[in-house]
Order: C-alpha cells, then sequence, then structure tokens
C-alpha cells in the first residue's frame, strides 16, 4: 500500500532540492580554502565544483536538480560550464 506524502513537508522540499543541498556544505569549504590556504586553489575548486553541477544538471531529470534548473538544459549547462571554465582561468592568472 502506499502513502501519499505531502509536497509541503519540510523532507519533500529536501528531496527536491538535494543537488544544492549537498553543494552548500562543499561551497562552505571552498570558502575556507580561500581565506586559509588561498584563493588559486579555491578558485580551481570552485570552478571544479560548477563543472560538476554542470555535468549533474546535464545528465539528471529536472526533478533531481531542483532548483538548479532554472532555463533549457543546454543553457544551464552552457551557463554553468562558461563560468567553471572563466573561473579555472582566472584563478591560474598570474598576479590577478
Amino acid at each position: 500500500m502506499r502513502v501519499d506524502r505531502s509536497p509541503f513537508t519540510l523532507s519533500a522540499a529536501c528531496r527536491r532540492q538535494s543537488v544544492l543541498i549537498l553543494s552548500l556544505p562543499v561551497l562552505a569549504g571552498i570558502v575556507l580554502v580561500g581565506i586559509f590556504v588561498g584563493a588559486p586553489l579555491a578558485g580551481g575548486m570552485l570552478a571544479i565544483l560548477l563543472g560538476v553541477l554542470a555535468l549533474l544538471r546535464a545528465v539528471l531529470p529536472v526533478r533531481a536538480v531542483g532548483a538548479l534548473a532554472v532555463r533549457s538544459r543546454g543553457l544551464d549547462v552552457g551557463v554553468l560550464a562558461l563560468l567553471a571554465i572563466g573561473i579555472a582561468v582566472l584563478s591560474v592568472s598570474p598576479n590577478l
């Protein structure tokens, strides 16, 4: 027997936004790396995070990525990939 769950509970909201909820502690760790270790390393880590989010947006259905799905799949992936590449380039650029 299947029990219908309300989509308005906190657990349902967390399930819908699981990708973003899991990326928040990673982002907090990247900020701490930027503060205590160095900005270039944190920039590279942020570029990797954005690349992983672009990959997840490309392969997972809209229901699984939640608020990461803002526009069409191609546009979302393109924007995330472009941001990842831009931040990666800036993080290895000297004297920036």
